[in-house]
């Protein structure tokens, strides 16, 4: 009885270790993209700024594309 006792307590920290790196990995993976996701909005705050877009009815398609191209090489954004 003691050994049986013994196995399935091996057996739950086992399975208690293998769910606790679970979690520490997908918290890993949630700081990551949360930094990914301030730098995209870094960007799109500072681009927004950049493309006027009170006078976007104004402008051609072609004087549009010109600025966003201009906008990003500015931003240094590949």
């Amino acid at each position: 009885m003691k050994i049986l006792y013994k196995i399935i307590t091996y057996v739950f920290v086992i399975f208690f270790l293998i769910g606790t790196f679970k979690v520490f990995e997908k918290v890993i993976i949630l700081r990551n993209a949360s930094d990914k996701n301030k730098i995209i909005n870094d960007y799109a705050k500072k681009l927004k700024g950049c493309f006027d877009l009170e006078n976007k009815n104004q402008r051609s398609i072609n004087e549009s594309l010109d600025l966003i191209a201009y906008c990003m090489k500015e931003f240094g954004i590949d």
